[in-house]
This record gives C-alpha cells, sequence and structure tokens, in this order.
C-alpha cells in the first residue's frame, strides 16, 4: 500500500490539485463577497465548473487506459469517465445559456438529460463492480447491512419530507432534493463498502475525496435549505461548486496514487466487520426521540418513524442472529480443531517446545514423555539452558541470538537434552521466532529425535575413516589431518613404521594369526602416542603416527618407546611371535605433506637398510684382523 506520506507530497505539489483548491477558494470569495447582479453571477457559478469536469473526466479516461488489463476495474472507470463527461456537457450548456442571455431558474430538458446520464452513469459503475463479497453467511450479512441503510436513509427521508418546515417549502424542490439525498447516501454507501472490500478499483484515501462530494452535494440540497438559516445567494452557489471540486480532486489523487503505485495491495483492516449500519440504526432511533420530543402528537410523521425504527431493528435483530449463529458455527469448528489438533500433538511422535525471551520453558507437548522420558510439566518453567548438553550450549546461545533479532525466521540445529534416565538424546530442532506473535511470545521448537540416525551417521563415518581391522585411523583421514595440521601447526612430526618379520607369521601361521598380530601391534602403537596424536594403519603391514606439533626430539622418544614395546613377544594363542619395527621420523613445517610422508618414508627404508646391514654384519666370522 502507498504510504499516506508519500502521497500526501505527491498531492501538496501537484499543480492540478493546487489550481483546483485555490481556484474553489477565489471563485468562492467572490461569489460570497462580490455583489455582482445576476444572471451574471450564475453564468460564472457554471462556467467554472467546467475546469473541475474537465479535471474529472481527464483523470478517469487516465485511468481507464491504466486499468485496461483489469476488465472490472476497466468498465468501472469507463462508465466514471461517461459520468464526467455528461457531467461536463451539461455544465457547458448551463454556461453558455448565460454568456447568451437564456439563462433560466431551473435545467433544460437538454441539461437534465446530460446531468441524468452522468448520475446513472456512476450508479451503475458502483453498483456493476463486483464486491466480491463472497457467498452464504457472507454475502446474507451483506445483503442486510445494505438493507439497514437504505430503509435507514428512508426514515431519514420521511423525517424531513414530514417536517412542518418542509411542508412550508415548495414541496416539489424539497421532495427533489431529498431524493437526491437519499441516492446520494445510498451511492456513498456503495462507495464505501466498495473500497473497504479490499478489491475497489480506487484506494481509500482518493475515495474519501469522492464520497465527501456525495456527502457535501446532500447536506446543500436536502438538509441546509430545511434546517440551515438563509444562505446568502453567494454563500449558496460557493457551496454547491465544493462537490464538483472534491470528486474531480479524488480523481486526481487515484491518477497520482497509480503513478507511485501501479498496482495496489488490498487495505489493512482494521476490523471484519462495518460500522455504518449500526450508525444509521443509531440515527433512526434518535431522530425516533426527537419525533416524540418535538412533536408528541400522534401523527404520520410519529407512524412512520415508529415503523422504521421497527424495521431496522428487526433487520438488525436478524443481522445478529446471523452473526451468533456463524459464532456458533465457528466455535464448533475451533473445538472440533483444537479436539483434532490436540490429537495429534498427544500422538506426535516429534516434540514441540516453546521459549520465551528469557530462554524459560513455557509450553511442552506430550510427546516429551516418549523422546525424553519426563514429564512435560517438569520441564515448564525450567530454563532450556539446564536441560541442554554443555558442549551445544554455545552454539545453541548464538544461533538464538541472531534468530531474536529476526521476526518470523527459523534456524535448524542439532542439539543433545538430558533425559529422564539422565543420559543424553539428539534432537533435530527447528526453531522459529514467535516472540512478536501475541498468542505465543516464544521461540517454537520442534524437536525430532535424531539419536539412532546419528549414531549410524557416526558409525558410518568411523567405517569410513577407520582401518577395520585394528580400529586406527586409515589412510584416508590420517592424510586429512596431516594436511589440517599443516595449516594449526608450525612443526608436525611424522613416525613411518614398517614391521620386520611380519611376512613368515602369515606365511607359517595363517592370515587369521597375521591379523592378530597386527591387532595387537595396533593396540602397542596406541597405548605409546599422545591423546593429541594420530596413530594409523596405511595399509598391510605399514602404520604411522602423526604428532602435530611434536618437536623432534619428541618423536624420537615415541619412536624409541614404540620400537621397545613392538620388540616384546606377541601372545596368540599359544604361540609367542615376534616382529621388530623399522620406524623413520622426519619434522617439517607441514605446508607440504605429501613431501613429509616421502621424507619419513625415506627414513623408515634408512632404518631397515641399517638393520640388514646390522644383521649381516653380525653373521660374519669373526677374525683377528690380521
Amino acid at each position: 500500500m502507498v504510504r499516506r506520506s508519500g502521497l500526501l507530497g505527491a498531492a501538496s505539489t501537484d499543480a492540478v490539485l493546487l489550481a483546483l483548491v485555490l481556484g474553489w477558494v477565489l471563485v468562492s470569495a467572490w461569489l460570497i463577497v462580490v455583489d455582482a447582479a445576476e444572471p451574471g453571477r450564475t453564468t460564472v457559478f457554471w462556467a467554472v465548473q467546467f475546469p473541475g469536469d474537465a479535471v474529472f473526466f481527464l483523470s478517469a479516461s487516465r485511468l481507464t487506459r491504466h486499468f485496461r488489463d483489469d476488465p472490472r476495474a476497466h468498465r468501472f472507470w469507463r462508465l466514471v469517465s461517461l459520468a464526467a463527461l455528461a457531467f461536463m456537457v451539461a455544465d457547458l450548456l448551463r454556461a453558455i445559456e448565460g454568456v447568451a442571455g437564456l439563462e433560466t431558474t431551473g435545467p433544460g430538458p437538454v441539461q437534465l438529460t446530460f446531468f441524468t446520464v452522468g448520475q446513472t452513469a456512476f450508479v451503475v459503475a458502483l453498483v456493476g463492480y463486483p464486491m466480491l463479497v463472497g457467498s452464504g453467511a457472507g454475502r446474507q450479512r451483506f445483503l442486510l447491512d445494505a438493507a439497514i441503510v437504505f430503509f435507514g436513509v428512508g426514515a431519514i427521508v420521511w423525517f424531513l419530507l414530514t417536517d412542518p418546515r418542509a411542508r412550508a417549502a415548495n414541496s416539489v424542490d424539497v421532495f427533489s432534493a431529498l431524493l437526491v439525498g437519499a441516492e446520494v447516501t445510498l451511492v456513498g454507501f456503495l462507495a464505501v463498502k466498495l473500497v473497504l472490500s479490499g478489491h475497489g478499483p480506487v484506494s481509500l484515501p482518493p475515495a474519501v475525496l469522492m464520497i465527501s462530494s456525495a456527502v457535501v452535494q446532500m447536506l446543500q440540497t436536502a438538509v441546509l435549505p430545511i434546517y440551515a438559516a438563509p444562505l446568502s445567494d453567494g454563500a449558496s452557489l460557493a457551496i454547491q461548486l465544493l462537490p464538483t471540486v472534491l470528486i474531480a480532486a479524488g480523481t486526481r489523487l487515484e491518477v497520482l496514487r497509480v503513478g507511485i503505485e501501479p498496482n495496489p495491495r488490498p487495505p489493512e483492516r482494521g476490523r471484519p466487520y462495518s460500522l455504518l449500519p449500526y450508525a444509521v440504526v443509531a440515527i433512526v432511533q434518535l431522530l425516533l426521540l426527537v419525533t416524540l420530543l418535538v412533536d408528541p402528537v400522534v401523527n404520520l410523521r410519529l407512524w412512520g418513524m415508529v415503523g422504521a425504527t421497527a424495521l431496522v431493528g428487526t433487520l438488525t435483530v436478524a443481522r445478529q442472529l446471523l452473526s451468533m449463529r456463524d459464532n456458533l458455527r465457528l466455535i464448533g469448528q475451533l473445538g472440533r480443531q483444537k479436539e483434532w489438533f490436540g490429537s495429534l500433538v498427544a500422538h506426535s511422535s516429534d516434540m514441540t517446545l516453546v521459549v520465551d525471551e528469557r530462554d524459560v520453558v513455557t509450553y511442552v507437548s506430550p510427546a516429551a514423555e516418549r523422546v525424553l522420558g519426563i514429564r512435560p510439566e517438569q520441564l515448564v518453567g525450567v530454563k532450556l539452558s539446564q536441560a541442554l548438553h554443555v558442549e551445544d550450549f554455545d552454539r545453541l546461545r548464538v544461533g538464538w541470538a541472531a534468530l531474536r533479532a529476526a521476526p518470523g525466521a527459523a534456524w535448524t540445529v542439532q542439539v543433545r537434552l538430558r533425559t529422564g534416565g539422565r543420559g543424553w538424546r539428539w534432537l533435530e530442532t527447528v526453531n522459529t521466532n514467535l516472540l512478536e506473535v501475541p498468542a505465543i511470545r516464544g521461540i517454537v521448537c520442534n524437536c525430532r529425535d535424531v539419536t539412532d540416525a546419528r549414531e549410524l551417521q557416526e558409525q558410518l563415518r568411523f567405517q569410513a575413516e577407520h582401518d577395520v581391522l585394528t580400529q586406527l585411523a586409515n589412510r584416508r583421514l590420517f592424510t586429512d589431518r596431516l594436511a589440517a595440521s599443516g595449516r594449526e601447526y608450525s612443526s608436525v612430526a611424522l613416525l613411518a613404521i614398517d614391521l620386520d618379520g611380519f611376512k613368515p607369521i602369515n606365511d607359517n601361521h595363517g592370515h587369521h594369526v597375521g591379523d592378530a598380530v597386527l591387532v595387537a601391534v595396533g593396540e602397542r602403537i596406541r597405548r605409546c602416542v599422545r591423546p593429541t596424536d594420530t596413530p594409523a594403519r596405511l595399509g598391510g603391514d605399514e602404520f604411522a603416527v602423526l604428532m602435530p606439533g611434536a618437536s623432534l626430539e619428541n618423536a624420537k622418544r615415541v619412536a624409541a618407546r614404540v620400537r621397545s614395546v613392538l620388540a616384546e613377544p606377541i601372545a596368540i594363542g599359544s604361540l609367542r611371535l615376534e616382529v621388530g619395527a623399522s620406524i623413520g621420523v622426519t619434522v617439517g613445517a607441514g605446508d607440504d605433506p605429501d613431501s613429509l610422508m616421502r621424507q619419513a618414508d625415506a627414513a623408515m627404508y634408512r632404518m631397515k637398510r641399517q638393520a640388514r646391514a646390522d644383521a649381516t654384519w653380525s653373521a660374519e666370522p669373526a677374525t683377528d684382523g690380521v
């Protein structure tokens, strides 16, 4: 919807609207102050209406072209353009008659025909535009509202017609004036319903000006001649000029509005009902009271007002009974929906929490007992942080801080909550910020138990990253951690381990014994390293150890410890098997993991060659050195 301040700013600088207002002020001042002779003053009156009619016609024509893709709005503004053209021709003919010296006290047949055509086109435009009031009870309520307003206006007309002051005036003039007032009031009612329906062809600010035009016309034709003190001819003409200015200003304002926002949105509804019918009922009852106080004699006027009051009262009662029936139906639907929703929530496998801005749980669904083993009432009033795993608290706190700053936003996270057995369950929670919703005032957490899925996922991840036999890290995980350590630490130590004498064990005792030896070797290596280190089986009888941040001396000490524990015999059943190990040690910056691995392998192979050379030397026969 166009902001009213923006539309007001555009209107305050629009030359056409400023000219309309300034022109009406100047002409009205001239009509009231200057005692011009007739028919000159009346001729000026009709002549100055022509520019206002022209603005009305040109604005309506422009809106007709703007809404050519909307059949309903296009038809509405086309009929309004026809009405504006008819009014413009009628006023122009009256002005020409004055200039030619043919001015009469009343409109001629031609002018009256054009005026009637304009009024008819305007009424058809309002009545013919679909109200989109729905069907069933909604349409019945609308028809009852329309009937209340229609008969209420009739009661007002009757009250004015039967007034002694109206009988003292020209009966024909008064009756025609009252009919105009009734017609204008009904048109105003239709226009208001059209705008408030949210589907009208004109937005609210321009519609207010156009409806005000109808109201002013009703006042100056139906009320002022009877109840107001006699006005001067100039003042009367100034008031009669105002409806033309208002309706022209309204259409011009709508042109400005579509220039700012071509496609209007439905207006925000302040209430789901209209106060207009009730206002009409109050006016009718007030007029009955005035009749009883001013003229208590039982006469035609009193009987008419009593009948009108009874009629609009009956229609109002029917309207209220219809509303009561709808309310009872809605209450029944709400009750069934509440029961249906309660049943869904009670039997849902997911748990719902509502947490207020203080992190306090205000609602827990019955599923809490199935998910956490805790009765819902045990969680209500508890701070969520008290039931949350300490490792998940900071992550949830940061995420909720961002969520609270974005009303209506949602955030999904997995956290651990304490169970009734004091264990932990993994829950995937979809958290929605509804703190600004009056009925909730909290963050709604829809929680689904994902513990089994999480454990399966962790198991699959472990299997993908670890050696099946020894449960040490495999080559993939070892390589990933080596690359990560190179980014985090200035120095990284590597131990490349290759078993000595493992092939004869496989050949002599079988692969099942060889596998048992590998498991034992993996367990011994694991006991020798730090918690931050990563022991791995790279394949076959090749092992490695990643030591992030370790110095060369620390790495050598660990290598010596590993070599020592692997030199001890390994008991497999009744067998006591011995294996040795060649261990290469290297320390580097870690920015080139592949180079470090090659260096560690090269150091390991040097150790293996050295061990073979030592074994060969010790096997040669001793000499006396001669």
